[in-house]
């Protein structure tokens, strides 16, 4: 799980991660973004997520002209782990909060073994 974490500071995970024995569960805030501005993809066993937006707006009331515009980005990136299921991992976009759901392969499970200290 440290591996998986290590690109994210901990107060910026309260909360975000959850883990379960099919699954990791990770939510990112993203506000002002939509799916559409959202890219994820998965390269060399690190997940990537980006988003960008802009919008700009122009109009006129009487003798005044005015134009308003705004600009968002997020990037990050964390490594997966072994037992990722990378042709599995599923994300959805609700209400500005991107839930990211990576299934875990049961077949690469750890294998953990206690060293006797003599």
């Amino acid at each position: 799980m440290n591996r998986l974490l290590e690109n994210l500071a901990p107060s910026r995970l309260i909360r975000r991660f959850k883990e379960k024995d099919e699954r990791y569960t990770i939510k990112f805030h993203m506000p002002g973004l939509s799916k559409d501005d959202v890219k994820i993809t998965v390269e060399d066993g690190m997940l990537f997520i980006r988003g960008e937006h802009k919008d700009e707006e122009e109009g006129s009331d009487d003798d005044e002209f005015w134009s308003a515009a705004t600009y968002g980005y997020y990037n990050t990136s964390l490594m997966l782990l072994e037992d990722a299921k990378v042709e599995e991992i599923k994300a959805e976009m609700k209400d500005g909060v991107l839930h990211v759901v990576i299934p875990k392969d049961e077949t690469k499970k750890k294998q953990i073994k206690e060293v006797h200290v003599g």
